[in-house]
């Protein structure tokens, strides 16, 4: 199935919902919540389906779900922080439906290491379209977008936090602990791991106010 349900759209705006307010708090003017909701539906959606139409890529059945904890932990934390902290994982691809062979010429057997690199290059998708995007969004922020335009002033914060969200995304996302990408594009080639890592954490250092 290649196609996006009902039940999936449910999932993906309640989490778009929940992050956008996590990301906004304490500040939930409505400019402040529509300049998140940008940066929060190009990095999250983008992010989610990006694991989707890889896993599909692969063979793989693929649908996001919500996680209930995963919601109650993004506004939890940033709540509890004051917006200091967002807990940016109020769900994930699930993937399922196709079982990885070898199969030469006697008899087939369970390839474990070409199943842990799809699952790793799944993983993966999610925190390089990210960085791509708020790459994108910083070259426009300072390259492309005239300062004498009309508005000028709050397209450029809208790509700057956009830039700055789609950042976090990547970085929260390549921890490599629990459940989180990074534990499994860590546990599948350190390289790979480093290739995504090193950038998102220059980018968050060095991340212009």
């Amino acid at each position: 199935m290649t196609g996006t349900s009902l039940r999936e759209i449910v999932h993906l705006v309640a989490s778009l919902l929940v992050l956008t307010i996590a990301f906004t708090y304490p500040n939930l003017t409505p400019q402040v919540m529509l300049i998140a909701a940008f940066g929060v539906g190009t990095g999250f959606l983008l992010h989610e389906m990006a694991h989707k139409f890889t896993a599909q890529r692969y063979g793989y059945a693929a649908d996001y779900e919500a996680s209930p904890l995963g919601l109650i932990m993004a506004l939890g934390l940033s709540l509890a922080t004051n917006g200091g902290f967002v807990f940016a994982a109020p769900g994930a691809v699930m993937i399922r439906g196709k079982r990885v062979y070898y199969n030469p010429l006697e008899d087939r057997y369970w390839d474990s290491h070409q199943a842990a690199k799809e699952l790793a290059y799944i993983s993966v998708s999610g925190a390089v379209v990210n960085l791509v995007l708020a790459i994108s969004f910083l070259i426009a922020a300072f390259f492309v977008v005239p300062h004498n335009l009309a508005n000028a002033d709050l397209i450029i914060r809208i790509l700057i936090r956009s830039a700055f969200i789609n950042v976090f995304l990547a970085l929260f996302n390549m921890i490599p602990f629990g459940p989180l990408d990074g534990a499994k594009v860590w546990q599948y080639k350190r390289s790979l791991w480093l290739t995504v890592m090193i950038p998102s954490i220059l980018l968050f250092i060095f991340f212009p106010a």
